[in-house]
């Protein structure tokens, strides 16, 4: 059995070698097969661009895509195969291709600008800006960029990024035909912005280099218009009828500048050539009439403008225009009648809605003439007719404050209090009428009602600065020191000579126990008015000898006093218990000053007069953060507060 299984593992075994004897000797007979060529990238493209040149876009479609499933990231391949694409009229293929080709490669410069110009004719033109902004963080240098992207933001109206991309193109540009092209452009796109400043700006710059271009000349007339740069309008204006003659257009221009610019004499000159010029039988010739007369008028020239509308009106009959200005010229000369008379029978010409504007201004001249009256010292005639004004127009605000204002200077108190409360229901807005109310309160002794009623004149017009000065006085009066010296602080900032405000700062500086700032201020006050008796009897209490303003600032170091600080940008400082401080007084200062200072008050204030009476132009100062001097108003025959 053994045997027989040994003989048998043999034979298996000898099995085995002859096969594996015989596999090996086929093998080595076999004949060796030829490997396939590999085509390698450079005859890819080199067949590609032979097929390019020869015009078969089809075949080297097909062969390319047959690449390009084995190499999807071939760049050069694909890009070959979108020019032709593009070349053969599949220009959405070619685009697909070309956005294949920056997904593999992004910074591909040379595809993002073909796609940016496609698209940029194309669109979407969002696209395009997106591709151009790419490049230009990369290549910010890219002129073909920047000015395509400054095209595009035009285009689309974005017009402020326009501006930044040509104001880059500007930079950079060195041909100054070519500079003053797109300067033109800039100018342009300022206006659409409605940044008329930048605009006239821009446009000056390209009026320099071309001084006789009359649209360029125009657009700087128009822009310095809406600037309000009158003076120069007027000068355009000016320049252009140099160059084209008397242009019937521009000489109404020029005219209507110098009445803007209260150049009275020049603008009767310019009226009387517009007239000259003009057809009787045209339409405005007679407005033009009419606005000579009211230059005339503005120029003081009353028996000249009043003789001439005379003359108008007899030809003109139904020319209301004539019978109003004309009522406004005797209104002037102080013929108050005369002016009611011809406003009334201008009633009978004018339909209903036209007659109750006359009735209100009816209301207003016979309020002048109550004005009138009063000043004259008629104060009975002057009650009557401001009470017959307001019978032509009972929500006539002015009539009550004219009212309040003369109750105010007759002593009638509560009578002016009244008719400032209605000027107020009436026209809640004006700070003058805020401030007439506080006089009136102040003179009655309310200094709380007072305070609060300079209060809202400066909140509603913070130039009001007659109402500021009182208000800081009606603080210094409350004790508020500390707001007070705020607010004579701010006053000074635009009336910085005004002797009195220094006095009264300086008072406030006292009071508080600050007697080095006191002293400073009282000085000042004294160096602007070497009169104010106030300021040399409180400094010369504080030094305690008389007070030499002659002397100079070493006079005051002499006794101690630094007098080097700037007070002009300090801002003033109060401690908080400021209030809770007492000033202890000499009994001989306290004696000397009875006379001045105000009784009933734990401290006592002393408080200078407000100058300017209560009139209406003194309470309406001209408007200007600029910081142009403001205008100064005179006493007449009493001062606001006593």
């Amino acid at each position: 059995m053994n045997i027989l299984l040994v003989v048998g593992l043999v034979l298996f075994a000898c099995t085995i070698v002859w096969v594996y004897v015989l596999f090996m000797s086929n093998t080595i007979n076999e004949p060796e097969k030829e490997k396939p060529k590999e085509i390698v990238h450079e005859d890819v493209m080199e067949r590609c661009n032979q097929l390019f040149e020869q015009g078969l876009h089809a075949e080297l479609q097909r062969y390319a895509q047959r690449e390009l499933s084995k190499n999807y990231g071939n760049v050069e391949l694909r890009r070959i195969l979108a020019q032709s694409l593009m070349a053969s009229g599949n220009e959405q293929m070619a685009i697909k291709h070309y956005e294949a080709i920056l997904s593999i490669a992004p910074y591909d410069i040379k595809t993002q600008e073909m796609l940016a110009q496609y698209y940029c004719e194309n669109g979407p033109k969002s696209r395009a800006i997106e591709l151009y902004e790419q490049i230009l963080l990369y290549d910010s240098g890219n002129v073909n960029a920047v000015e395509n992207l400054a095209k595009l933001y035009e285009q689309i109206e974005n017009w402020e990024k326009a501006i930044e991309m040509y104001q880059l193109i500007i930079d950079a540009e060195v041909d100054e035909n070519r500079i003053n092209e797109l300067k033109y452009t800039l100018a342009n796109l300022y206006i659409k912005i409605d940044d008329n400043e930048k605009a006239f700006e821009a446009y000056e710059k390209i009026h320099q280099t071309d001084p006789e271009n009359l649209e360029i000349l125009l657009l700087l007339a128009d822009l310095a218009y809406k600037n309000k740069y009158w003076q120069d309008c007027l000068k355009y204006y000016k320049k252009i009828i140099s160059i084209v003659g008397d242009d019937f257009e521009i000489l109404e221009k020029i005219a209507q500048m110098q009445v803007t610019l209260e150049n009275w004499p020049e603008a009767i000159e310019a009226f009387k050539k517009i007239i000259s010029l003009e057809d009787p039988e045209s339409t405005n010739y007679l407005y033009h009439q009419n606005e000579l007369c009211n230059a005339m008028l503005k120029n003081k020239q009353y028996p000249e403008a009043i003789d001439l509308l005379k003359d108008l009106l007899a030809q003109n009959p139904k020319e209301t225009s004539f019978a109003f200005t004309l009522a406004q010229a005797y209104t002037l000369i102080g013929e108050f009648q005369i002016g009611v008379n011809l406003y009334t029978k201008l009633l009978d010409d004018l339909p209903p809605e036209q007659g109750e504007i006359i009735i209100k201004y009816i209301s207003n001249l016979i309020c002048a003439w109550a004005q009138d009256l009063f000043k004259k010292g008629e104060y009975n005639q002057a009650f009557d007719k401001f009470f017959e004004a307001l019978k032509y127009n009972e929500e006539n605000d002015d009539v009550y404050y004219q009212l309040g204002k003369c109750n105010y200077y007759i002593k009638s108190f509560q009578d002016s209090i009244a008719h400032f409360k209605r000027a107020i229901a009436i026209k809640p807005q004006e700070s003058k009428y805020y401030f007439g109310l506080g006089c009136a309160y102040d003179e009655m002794g309310s200094v709380k009602n007072a305070k609060i009623a300079f209060y809202d004149a400066i909140n509603i017009d913070p130039m009001n600065i007659q109402a500021r000065i009182a208000y800081a006085i009606s603080l210094t009066k409350e004790l508020e020191y500390a707001q007070s010296i705020e607010q004579f602080a701010e006053v000074l900032k635009y009336i910085p000579d005004n002797a009195d405000t220094l006095y009264n700062l300086a008072l406030a500086y006292e009071l508080v126990g600050d007697i080095e700032r006191a002293i400073k201020y009282y000085k000042k006050a004294i160096d602007v008015d070497h009169d104010h008796k106030e300021a040399k009897h409180n400094i010369e209490l504080l030094l305690g000898e008389e007070y030499n303003p002659n002397a100079g600032i070493q006079y005051l170091e002499d006794l101690g006093i630094d007098t080097a600080k700037e007070e002009q940008e300090e801002k003033p400082v109060i401690e908080a218990e400021t209030e809770e401080k007492s000033i202890q007084k000499q009994p001989q200062e306290e004696e000397s000053k009875e006379n001045n200072l105000e009784k009933g008050k734990e401290q006592e204030i002393e408080i200078a007069p407000v100058e300017g009476e209560l009139k209406e132009d003194n309470l309406e100062e001209e408007k200007n953060l600029e910081g142009q001097k403001l205008q100064e108003e005179t006493i007449d025959d009493k001062s606001m507060f006593s």
